[in-house]
């Protein structure tokens, strides 16, 4: 998938800026599943509801996807990290009070207006069932959990000075959505000097084409896109020789 990407490169960026390229050491580099959340990503609540209901193209697309592709691939890679004893980090979106009023004030009359329209609520704050991370994706006891109220994490949490404090260089991101909170929380983190990977496999959005676009983008500015497979036969490779 890499090289798929990186074939690109000459019709997407014709005045010839090379993918990026780095290497990294195993033993700095932390999984990141960023808003596994059954607010969004499960069939039964909000936006999925929401999407039976007024968009069932999405719905099917969306949730097969996560099903069928996405929920099985960040499980694999959770294991991965686990067994290898690296880092793994969730990250989650969501207002901090019930009101919302932590929210940025574009988020927050945002959601009321979609509350507004479709009756289902999109405030799920901290300690909300809807909050919660996918059942299937349970963080293990000890694992880091961030909350964050922006798209970014690196805009309104301190997951920052918490990699550097852990000696991270590396991040591995998955999750939901693509073209959202996983890009725009990757972009800060490879403009923050962070070796970034992006896995196109275990990644999700509303549609193949934003999420295809996100993922050349980021292959040609930001950092690697990678599969499932080739980010764990890496990181084997790597600890390996590292030991």
């Amino acid at each position: 998938m890499t090289q798929t990407w990186f074939s690109l490169k000459a019709k997407d960026d014709p005045v010839g800026i090379y993918p990026v390229e780095f290497e990294i050491e195993a033993v700095r580099t932390a999984l990141l599943v960023v808003d596994m959340q059954k607010y969004g990503y499960h069939p039964d609540y909000a936006l999925g509801k929401l999407l039976q209901r007024e968009a069932p193209e999405v719905f099917h697309y969306l949730f097969s996807r996560l099903e069928n592709i996405v929920v099985p691939n960040i499980r694999r890679l959770l294991s991965f990290f686990r067994a290898s004893n690296l880092r793994v980090i969730f990250l989650c979106v969501g207002p901090l009070l019930r009101d919302g009023s932590d929210m940025t004030p574009r988020r927050r009359s945002r959601d009321l207006e979609r509350l507004s329209k479709t009756g289902i609520n999109h405030f799920f704050h901290v300690g909300t069932p809807e909050h919660e991370i996918l059942d299937e994706l349970r963080p293990n006891s000890g694992e880091l959990v961030i909350n964050k109220n922006s798209t970014s994490a690196f805009t309104s949490t301190g997951i920052d000075q918490i990699l550097r404090n852990m000696n991270i260089e590396n991040l591995v991101f998955t999750g939901a959505a693509t073209n959202g909170c996983v890009e725009t929380t990757a972009r800060d983190a490879a403009d923050r000097g962070y070796n970034c990977y992006l896995v196109d496999d275990a990644c999700a959005t509303k549609n193949q084409d934003l999420h295809d676009s996100t993922m050349r983008n980021f292959g040609l500015l930001f950092g690697k896109v990678i599969t499932t497979d080739e980010m764990i036969k890496e990181l084997d490779a790597l600890l390996g020789r590292q030991k």
